[in-house]
């Protein structure tokens, strides 16, 4: 119960959650469909979750001798998928939702299939990072079924874009630093991940801006025939 270790049962267990969650979302998604009141308190809970879980996750790591500078500052893209979720689902401010629907498929996946997690539920910090991770799904889930997002090739490209200009800003930091915000940093996690197939530092950034920009261009595939209608947002 103090451990935790990729691939183990628990492991499983915590992706059936997840899973079942966000099919939870889809659910509701539909069955408000055209029910505002409904609808909008589906979509409050889900800003505050996000916003609540990303405030616990990072305050755990600033008190109790926790915080370090290399660590505990909320600079990774899931700490920003957190606040951008919650934006996205409030304001339907498209460039948002591009991104969190991109993010979550192409980057945030790793946390849930190769998460650098260590301790198990009886630490408090195994349920902040679930919990927090968790409301990145399904918010994009929200953003995918009820307010109806579909990625076109103009998003694609803006979401590449902007991604390459945070995780360029994330690499400077981490070079100067030491640090290891975003993974692009000259160190790796202990546990198994895919930074561990791309080769050595600095190398491995160039791969790794070539394994998103195709990731992100495979996630366009099951939108090819849908015409890329836009969905009603602010811009």
């Amino acid at each position: 119960m103090k451990e935790f270790t990729q691939g183990s049962a628990l492991h499983a267990i915590c992706l059936g959650v997840c899973l079942a969650a966000v099919f939870l979302t889809i659910h509701l998604a539909r069955k408000t469909r055209g029910h505002e009141p409904s609808a909008k308190r589906v979509r409050t809970a889900i800003i505050s979750g996000c916003l609540v879980f990303w405030v616990l996750s990072n305050g755990y790591g600033l008190f109790g001798g926790r915080f370090s500078w290399a660590e505990s500052l909320p600079l990774h893209f899931c700490n920003l998928a957190n606040l951008l979720g919650a934006y996205a689902v409030a304001t339907r401010h498209r460039a948002s939702q591009s991104l969190m629907y991109f993010w979550t498929f192409a980057l945030c996946s790793m946390a849930f299939l190769t998460p650098s997690l260590y301790v198990g539920p009886a630490e408090v910090w195994f349920w902040l990072f679930w919990l927090y991770h968790l409301f990145i799904p399904v918010s994009t889930t929200w953003i995918l079924v009820a307010d109806r997002f579909q990625p076109t090739w103009r998003d694609w490209r803006s979401s590449v874009l902007l991604t390459l200009g945070y995780m360029g800003i994330l690499a400077v930091l981490d070079a100067i630093t030491g640090w290891n915000y975003g993974f692009v940093g000259p160190s790796k996690p202990t546990q198994a991940n895919l930074l561990d197939f791309l080769g050595p530092y600095p190398l491995r950034l160039f791969w790794m801006v070539l394994v998103g920009a195709a990731l992100f261009a495979l996630l366009m595939l099951p939108w090819l025939r849908r015409g890329g209608r836009r969905s009603q947002v602010v811009t």
